[in-house]
């Protein structure tokens, strides 16, 4: 399996609706997909994240460049800034906490 984590914060205010609408369809395509066993998306200090969980990278990639996903992620530059995305193995879905616990810990090892 694999995880993927990221979290992004609003240029302005302005643009949630538009991110929003669109985060959301990502999300229930990523719902709807039959390789995917976890998709959840979360407010957590100040930053919006997503955590997904696929079966294999190949199922990931092939979500990742198709539908609502592609068309969020063409928009986010606009809409959002970045705040890292990673992705990691996993054995089992992991919790909220444990994701964002792999994400803090690449984040200080990036500094």
């Amino acid at each position: 399996m694999l995880a993927a984590i990221g979290g992004i914060s609003l240029k302005r205010w302005y643009h949630g609706p538009e991110l929003f609408w669109r985060a959301r369809q990502a999300l229930l395509q990523a719902r709807g997909d039959p390789l995917c066993l976890q998709a959840d998306v979360f407010l957590h200090q100040g930053l919006y994240f997503s955590l997904s969980v696929w079966h294999d990278a190949e199922a990931m990639l092939t979500f990742a460049h198709s539908g609502p996903h592609r068309r969020v992620v063409q928009a986010v530059s606009r809409l959002a800034e970045v705040n890292e995305f990673h992705h990691f193995p996993c054995i089992a879905v992991p919790s909220r906490e444990q994701a964002l616990q792999v994400w803090e810990q690449r984040i200080e090892a990036a500094e």
